[in-house]
């Protein structure tokens, strides 16, 4: 029986497209070659693991960047407004949750993110609400999908993996969430997820 349901936010709750902002910053042509690497290069570099596991501030961050990207400190400050700004709500997940809080289920989010674009995602999107609680790499410093960020949202909430699903956009981590035993898929679209949640015998 499942009692406990963990959603990712980014690519879940919210759009998460680095290729994206990348675009917006630098007017590159969307689906490039250039512009994926670029996006590749600053979000997947060594500085935003950092920012991500807590280690940096984002005005430490902006300076950090400058030095290692070669950008100006107005093009930094574009790439984080695009960062948060780009981050428009995914039709159809807040209903999901608000539905299984109120059949009873216990909702919770898992999220890899930064102190600085969770505090605006809460500002701009009411759905944070319908959590239980709420991980965040940031704040415990760690990431997905170490065991160690699962095992502390089964620790701090006293979940039994046996009674929780977690949906990800991305399958490493829905790997990592089912090397603790927690039941894990890939979240593509709320119907698909519905769709899983509803083989898995809930109502709701």
């Amino acid at each position: 029986m499942i009692n406990n349901v963990v959603f990712d936010i980014g690519n879940v709750f919210v759009r998460w497209s680095p290729d994206e902002v990348i675009r917006r910053c630098f007017a590159a042509m969307p689906d490039n070659a250039d512009n994926r690497a670029r996006a590749a290069k600053v979000f997947r570099s060594n500085l935003w693991i950092r920012l991500n596991l807590g280690e940096m501030t984002q005005g430490e961050a902006e300076l950090a960047f400058q030095r290692e990207f070669a950008l100006t400190a107005v093009e930094t400050k574009d790439l984080f407004f695009h960062v948060m700004d780009h981050q428009g709500q995914i039709a159809g997940t807040e209903e999901i949750a608000r539905r299984l809080k109120h059949a009873g289920k216990r909702v919770f989010a898992l999220t890899d993110n930064v102190h600085e674009i969770v505090a605006y995602l809460k500002q701009r999107h009411g759905f944070w609400d319908v959590f239980e609680g709420v991980v965040v790499s940031a704040e415990i410093g760690q990431l997905k999908p170490q065991p160690g960020i699962f095992r502390h949202l089964l620790d701090t909430h006293g979940l039994d993996p046996a009674e929780t699903v977690f949906f990800d956009d991305v399958v490493r981590n829905v790997e990592g969430a089912r090397a603790v035993g927690i039941t894990a898929f890939v979240f593509t679209t709320s119907e698909q997820c519905e769709r899983d949640l509803r083989e898995l015998g809930l109502t709701f």
